[in-house]
């Protein structure tokens, strides 16, 4: 009788532990595969032209406004109508950007460039870009230069 209670007590003891580490090393290894795979094929999915050799818009096609920095830390940026900062074609605020490229689409520029400064916040161009959206029909390109051609005044 005591040879049993011993042999019950080992078996019970036996039944306690459980080793996890083989479950935890397959989980880990699916979790490693799924992670790897979803990569390659999110990536695949994804078609993105080069930014080197992209279509330009002609610029006789279409409404070109330059964007310089605000005058202030706290100012908007200031909007011209046209390749340079030409005073006498300021636009002063929104309805009158969105006054120019109307005028624009009237004569048949569909397309509108943004030139912008780098020093010009990303929030104005935004602004300036939403300004310009407003006439109907148009479509906005952001004009870039790229990095060593840069012209002089």
């Amino acid at each position: 009788m005591l040879l049993q209670q011993q042999l019950r007590g080992l078996q019970s003891a036996g039944d306690d532990h459980i080793d996890l580490t083989p479950m935890v090393d397959t989980v880990f290894q699916l979790l490693t595969f799924l992670l790897l795979t979803y990569q390659v094929s999110s990536e695949a999915a994804v078609s993105m032209p080069e930014a080197r050799h992209g279509v330009g818009v002609d610029e006789r096609e279409a409404a070109v406004l330059t964007i310089a920095p605000p005058s202030g830390p706290e100012g908007s940026a200031l909007v011209y109508f046209g390749l340079k900062a030409d005073p006498e074609r300021q636009l002063l605020d929104d309805e009158a950007i969105a006054e120019a490229v109307e005028q624009a689409v009237v004569s048949g520029k569909q397309r509108v460039v943004l030139q912008a400064d780098a020093a010009v916040p990303h929030g104005e161009v935004l602004r300036v870009a939403g300004a310009a959206a407003r006439v109907e029909g148009v479509s906005i390109h952001i004009g870039v230069e790229e990095s060593g051609s840069r012209r002089g005044p």
